[in-house]
Parts: C-alpha cells; sequence; structure tokens
C-alpha cells in the first residue's frame, strides 16, 4: 500500500508540474516574439515576404505548440500568391525553456494557392531579380552604402520534422498569355492530404500523398504516392525508393480507370544525372516497364532509355479506355499487341532508333525521330513483314451507314474534302516505308517501298515501287498544297497486270482480261474525285497483250450483219454462207494492242489503235467518261473469212459501242447497218461493171474478168499489134534499101 501511495503522490506531482509547464508557457513566453525572426528567416533563405498577419498563439489541440492564422506568401510585395488559413508547429517543450524550436509536427489547414501569368508572360509566384527591380534612390543609397550589421538571427542549424501534413488545399492556375490561343486556362488542383514523416536532412524521409485533380465540366483526377526519399548530402545523392502511385480517372471515359505505378528513382546532383527505372506501370490491360536516364540534368539535359509492353488484349484495351471500333471483318484480329523501343535525346529533338511494334501476326519495326520539336520535322525508317488490312476493315454487317452519294449531274450533297489540305501545309517528314505483304481490298501488293518527304505544303512520294496483280508499279506522285486547291502530278509505270481483278471490281462479270502495260504522266488539280477528274490533264501509253473482250464478239456482230445483207447481194459472193464462219466464240481475243490516249475535261480520250483479233484486224477510236463511268466508241472490223472475195478484200466494217460500265455489254455494240450497205453497193457496182467489161472482151476475143484486166489486155494488144506493125515496115525498109 505504501508503494501505491508513493506512485500516486509521484503522478500527482508529475501533473502539477505539467500543470505548470502549461501555465508559464501561456503566460510567460509570448510566441509572437518568433514573428519576426521566421519571417526574416524566409526573407533570408528564399527572397519570398511572408507575412503572419494573425497573432500567434499557443495550440494545445490538435497540436501542442504554435499556432498562426491567416499567413501569406508573396514574390513582390503586396502580392500574395499563397494564403494559408491556419498554420499550426508541434513542438518540444523542454528545449523551448533553453530557447531550442525542435518541431515535432507541421500542420498546414486551409491553404489557397493562386498562381497567375498575365498576358506579357510574367508569373506573380517567381522572386524578381536585382536587375527586375526598379531603381529608386533608396535603393541606390542601400547598394553603394555598408550595409549595418543585421540583428536578425542566424540560420537554424539543422532541421527534424518527424511529421509533416497539408490538409484541405486548394490550388488555381490561370495563364492570360495567349500567344497563339487567346483563351484563358484555369486548372483546379484539391489536395486532401500532403504527409512527409521522418522530415531531416540525414534519415529517409516517408511521404505520403493524396490529391484530387479536378476541371469544371471535366475529367477529374484522385491520385495517392507513397515512398520513401533517402537523401545523402555528403554525395549529393537523392533516392526515392520505393515509389508507389496509384491513380484514378473518372469523367473521362465511360468508365472509371485505374493506372498504377511501380518505379524507382534517383538523382545525382554530383554527377548532374538522373534515373528512373520503371517496374511496372499499368494502365486497364496494358502493362509497361522500361527505364530512363538523364545527364546533364542542369545544364542540357539530355536522356536515353528503353520502354516495352507486354502482348495485351487490344480489344479489351479499346473498349476500357472508351475507343468503339466497327466489328472487324475477320474474328481473329485486335487480339495481341506487343511493343519494344528504345529511344533518347534533348529538349529539342526525340530519337527512336529501334521500334518494334506487334499487332497480332504483323510486325513493324524501324527508327523513328522528331528531329525538332520546334518545327516538328519527323524522320522515320519503318519495316512491315505482313499485313492482312481486310481483316481490319469492318464487317459488312457492322459497318455504319452513309449518305448516298450526291447525283453527278447535280445533286445538292457536298463532297468533303479529299486531302487534309491544313494538316499537309504543316507537315515536316523525311522518310522511308516498306512492307513485304500488304492486302488491300483482296488484292495482294508484295516488296512495296517508297521515299516520301513533307515540306513547305508539298508532298513528294517518290522511289515507288511494288509488285501487284501479277506485276509490277513504279513510279512518283506529288501533291502540292501551297495554293488554293491542291494539285496531284503523277508518273506512274505499270507493267504487265492481270486486268481481270481491275474490271471484276466494277461489274459482276469481269469485262476485260489480259496482261496490260500502262506509261501515265498526268496532272490534276482539286480537292474532291469529281475536280481531280474533270480537271485531269496528261498522256497515256497502253499496251496489251493476249487479252480478251468478255461478253462481246465483235466479229459475230459483223457476220451476223452480212449474212442479212449479202442476201440482197448474193451475185456478188455466192458462196457467202460457206466462207462466214458458223460458229464464233462470245467474247473478243486481242492481241498487239497499242494505244496513245490522252486525259482531258473527265475524259481518256483515245484517238485511232489497232489491234488484232485470231486472222482479223480491227481499229477503233472514241473515249471513256470518266466521271459517269461510261464510253463511247467507234470499231472497224476487217474480217479475214472475206478478205479473198476482191469486191469485199479491205473492207472495214464499222461497229459503234457506247453505254455505261454498269449495264450489260451484250447491249452495248451495234453494227452500222447503213455504212454496211454503201460497201456493199458499191461493190456491187465494180462487180457489175467488171461483168460488162468481161462480156465486151469475149466479143473482142480477149479473155478479161473486170474491167482493169480488160483495159491491160487491150493495152497489150495494142502494143504486140504496134510491134509487129513496127517489124513489118522496118522489114520493108531493109529490102528496099538492099535493092
Amino acid at each position: 500500500m505504501r508503494v501505491l501511495k508513493w506512485i500516486g503522490l509521484a503522478l500527482v506531482g508529475l501533473l502539477v508540474l505539467i500543470l505548470l509547464a502549461v501555465l508559464v508557457i501561456r503566460f510567460v513566453i509570448d510566441p509572437n516574439d518568433y514573428k519576426d525572426r521566421i519571417s526574416a528567416l524566409v526573407k533570408e533563405a528564399s527572397g519570398y515576404e511572408l507575412t503572419l498577419n494573425g497573432d500567434l498563439a499557443w495550440s494545445f489541440y490538435p497540436v501542442l505548440g504554435f499556432e498562426s492564422n491567416q499567413v501569406t506568401v508573396a514574390a513582390r510585395a503586396n502580392q500574395p500568391f499563397l494564403q494559408v488559413q491556419t498554420l499550426a508547429l508541434g513542438v518540444q517543450l523542454l528545449p523551448l525553456f533553453s530557447g531550442q524550436l525542435n518541431v515535432d509536427l507541421l500542420q498546414i489547414d486551409g491553404v489557397d494557392v493562386n498562381l497567375q501569368v498575365d498576358a506579357q508572360g510574367r508569373n506573380n509566384w517567381t522572386v524578381a531579380t536585382p536587375t527586375q527591380t526598379e531603381s529608386t534612390p533608396a535603393a541606390a543609397a542601400s547598394a553603394t552604402t555598408p550595409a549595418e550589421p543585421s540583428s536578425s538571427p542566424g540560420k537554424i542549424p539543422q532541421l527534424s520534422i518527424p511529421l509533416v501534413r497539408i490538409l484541405n488545399a486548394n490550388i488555381h492556375y490561370q495563364d492570360q498569355q495567349g500567344q497563339t490561343d487567346t483563351r484563358v486556362l484555369i486548372q483546379r488542383l484539391e489536395l486532401t492530404q500532403v504527409q512527409l514523416t521522418q522530415v531531416q536532412l540525414t534519415q529517409p524521409i516517408g511521404i505520403l500523398l493524396e490529391f484530387a485533380l479536378a476541371q469544371a465540366g471535366g475529367p477529374q483526377l484522385d491520385l495517392m504516392l507513397r515512398g520513401q526519399l533517402q537523401p545523402d548530402l555528403d554525395k549529393q545523392l537523392f533516392r526515392l525508393e520505393p515509389l508507389q502511385v496509384q491513380a484514378d480517372v473518372s469523367n473521362l471515359l465511360p468508365d472509371t480507370v485505374r493506372v498504377t505505378l511501380e518505379a524507382q528513382a534517383w538523382v545525382d546532383l554530383a554527377a548532374d544525372q538522373a534515373q528512373l527505372i520503371l517496374n511496372r506501370l499499368q494502365l486497364a490491360e496494358l502493362i509497361l516497364q522500361g527505364s530512363v536516364e538523364v545527364t546533364a540534368l542542369t545544364a542540357d539535359p539530355r536522356y536515353q532509355g528503353k520502354l516495352s509492353a507486354a502482348p495485351v488484349p487490344l480489344a479489351k484495351l479499346l473498349a476500357t479506355l472508351g475507343v468503339e471500333l466497327p466489328k472487324p471483318a475477320s474474328p481473329d484480329v485486335l487480339k495481341t499487341m506487343a511493343m519494344q523501343l528504345a529511344f533518347n535525346g534533348n529538349t529539342g529533338q526525340l530519337a527512336v532508333p529501334n521500334l518494334k511494334l506487334t499487332l497480332d501476326q504483323s510486325t513493324l519495326s524501324g527508327s523513328l525521330a522528331v528531329k525538332d520539336f520546334a518545327t516538328q520535322a519527323l524522320a522515320f525508317d519503318l519495316s512491315l513483314d505482313q499485313i492482312n488490312l481486310d481483316d481490319y476493315l469492318p464487317a459488312p454487317d457492322s459497318a455504319p451507314a452513309t449518305a448516298a452519294p450526291a447525283n453527278r449531274s447535280g445533286g445538292a450533297a457536298e463532297e468533303s474534302d479529299l486531302i487534309p489540305v491544313d494538316a499537309l501545309r504543316s507537315l515536316n517528314l523525311d522518310g522511308r516505308f516498306n512492307a513485304g505483304r500488304i492486302t488491300l481490298q483482296q488484292t495482294l501488293i508484295e516488296r512495296l517501298q517508297l521515299a516520301v518527304t513533307a515540306r513547305n505544303g508539298v508532298l513528294t512520294v517518290k522511289d515507288l515501287s511494288a509488285a501487284l496483280l501479277e506485276g509490277s508499279l513504279d513510279g512518283a506522285l506529288s501533291i502540292d498544297a501551297r495554293g488554293g486547291q491542291p494539285v496531284l502530278d503523277s508518273d506512274l509505270k505499270v507493267n504487265d497486270i492481270e486486268l481481270t481483278q481491275i474490271t471484276s471490281r466494277f461489274m459482276t462479270d469481269s469485262l476485260l482480261s489480259g496482261k496490260a502495260s500502262l506509261v501515265m504522266d498526268a496532272k490534276a488539280q482539286g480537292n474532291s474525285v469529281d475536280a481531280l477528274l474533270k480537271s485531269a490533264l496528261g498522256q497515256m501509253n497502253l499496251k496489251l497483250d493476249d487479252g480478251v473482250l468478255h461478253g462481246i464478239n465483235l466479229n459475230a456482230i459483223v457476220v451476223d450483219a452480212l449474212r442479212d445483207q449479202l442476201a440482197t447481194v448474193e451475185s456478188l459472193y455466192p458462196n457467202y454462207q460457206e466462207k462466214l464462219p458458223r460458229q464464233l466464240r462470245e467474247d473478243t481475243e486481242i492481241s498487239k494492242l497499242l494505244a496513245d490516249a490522252k486525259v482531258e475535261n473527265g475524259h481518256l480520250i483515245m484517238p485511232r489503235f489497232e489491234f488484232f483479233t485470231g486472222e482479223s484486224g480491227i481499229d477503233a477510236s472514241g473515249k471513256i467518261d470518266l466521271l459517269n463511268q461510261g464510253f463511247e466508241y467507234d470499231f472497224g472490223v476487217v474480217l479475214s473469212a472475206i478478205e479473198r472475195n476482191k469486191y469485199l478484200q479491205g473492207s472495214r466494217w464499222p461497229i459503234h459501242c457506247e453505254g455505261a460500265l454498269a449495264s450489260s455489254p451484250a447491249d452495248w455494240c451495234r453494227p452500222d447497218t447503213k455504212a454496211m450497205g454503201s460497201i456493199l453497193t458499191k461493190a456491187a457496182k465494180n462487180a457489175f461493171k467488171d461483168k460488162g467489161a468481161a462480156e465486151l472482151g469475149d466479143k473482142v476475143g480477149l479473155e478479161a474478168e473486170d474491167q482493169a484486166q480488160l483495159k491491160q489486155e487491150v493495152k497489150q494488144k495494142l502494143e504486140r499489134e504496134e510491134d509487129r506493125a513496127k517489124k513489118k515496115l522496118q522489114e520493108k525498109l531493109d529490102k528496099w534499101l538492099q535493092q
């Protein structure tokens, strides 16, 4: 019992001592004595003006120590950018009696930060340098007069704060400079809790940060950061490890998205370099790893690093990010995506010398570089192994409905711009691209190569080459967007391509097949398909070998017309039924076709050209309406079957073809029966003349089949009679001279 009594007395004595200490602190020590000291220390250390508008008072809750209300910080006089409603310092009691200030807790509650940039680009939080401060007589005097010894207290030799807490902070940022955008940008940052533990310069510092970043009517970011800062002042080395960040982004995507980060970071001020090791950065299903090193940190920062992404289900990632894509044609695409890259650069440029991007079964590799951030100069050298673009196009049942195109002859709808002129004018790039295999619109393109440059509104594609449609393509293209309307210039060569795959896209059945070669040099101006076709001017050379015009037989059209008309002049060609072909194919075979053409006012004009079909020859001329996809041609067919008839030999039997590519070929071509009748009438007249000549020859004893032969026989007979007369006369003269 005696022990308990002494313990009770000791506790009572301790309480009395604590009460006496509180009374001494409350009534003997005045915290306002520290106001000038605190303001002077802040001014000396940073140049900022710290104003303690309210009286300093002792605080017993929530902390035991000093408390101040209405604290302001300004970089310029009377222009505070930071206001604090309540600032509390938790201190140790015993060191106060010896004049020492040991802080256990720094708590700041009700922070209002107002950061502004005016129209001239000047901010309100930077301390003005001596050159920025206006010179006044007082300032000049102070600059020339030796300073008196300062009575301000010296610097605190060591600072140790076990706990720093910031609650309920609001930060407003307003930029009114508006060099290119005169809009005022206001961002709002709300801090709910910022906590640093064991804040000192020799031991690790624990960090906890929680805040919400929101913009009126816009997205919101809720972030929590945990880490431990390990300073080493002797080596000027600062490490932050581990570093963990968790952020939730809302009001931006359909659902809240969480981003998590696990990393390590260090800054070596002695070596002027820093490093960040990214152990894991996860956004939905996307997981990134990598690192970055920075040298010349405070002078001219240069950085290098690497980044990789593990295979991720792309369709699921896009859905999480709110990206809605139409259902692709193939269910086997948009399955996985992976990435690997290395990068380096500085404040003016960025280079990615090693890039590997894998999408499903396709791999894109090569290099990328932004050579100049100021001019946005982009360079690249990329290679694609293979891709089937048809698989990624929307499936027929998921393609969005589009309005019907306007009638070319005068529809009210307007065509959208075909070429993004504004984007092209600002483009600054120089690069090369090649691909092993690309499938587009069921067309296989292999060994594609091209070089592209874009500068000052001119885009040029050169060194273009590819294997396609069982043939090849090479040439160059350019787009000049410097004027009011873009100008397209093309110089293309197509060699031995199969026409079946081209014509079958415009018609249900293939119209033309065969190996074609084409040389085109054309120029056009406009920003729609119609405008380009209407303004197109250029030359074209076409060659077709072993071609077939399907569904039309020009020989059969001529033969059918001749069967009807030769019946009226059967005496001209008595055995025509036997000579004319009885069965003909439904197609027209074409060989050795050579044609020159020109593009003008939306028409492909083809002057007279010739080709052969079997043993017959055909010449043609006409034009194709590129706008309305129609055509008009006149053919002249020379039938080998009746070439042995001397009255019809060399006759050119005319056929007129006209129509639209979308219509049936059977309705395109008709024989010119009137012209055919004229040919037959002329041949019949010649035959009658020859018959009369033959009868006259019989009367005079000559064997003549026609007028020409009769004239020749008469001429030859006269010559023979003349020779005999001359010979008899000579004989008489010789005999007379001998006598």
